[in-house]
């Protein structure tokens, strides 16, 4: 998987191990990006993928299980966070 994207785009990789290193809870990402992110990845990586081609449906999958209730679970998080 590496080795495609190396060949792909060069050094230009952002991530976890990539040539740019970009920190977990960055802060120019909002709650909701944290959120989200860490839930995708773990829906779309629970199990290793065995193709680049793999993925597409995975993380279609993976948004399309987002589910309201987790949204606005995130939104009063984030107003409890605002009022303390």
């Amino acid at each position: 998987m590496k080795q495609y994207l190396v060949e792909e785009f060069g050094e230009q990789i952002i991530g976890y191990g990539g040539f740019k290193e970009w920190p977990l809870l960055s802060p120019d990402l909002t709650p909701m990006d944290n959120v989200l992110s860490r839930y995708l990845k773990q829906q779309v990586y629970a199990t290793p993928p065995s193709t680049f081609l793999d993925l597409q449906p995975r993380i279609t999958d993976a948004f399309a299980n987002v589910t309201p209730a987790m949204l606005h679970r995130v939104q009063r998080e984030v107003q409890a966070r605002v009022q303390m």
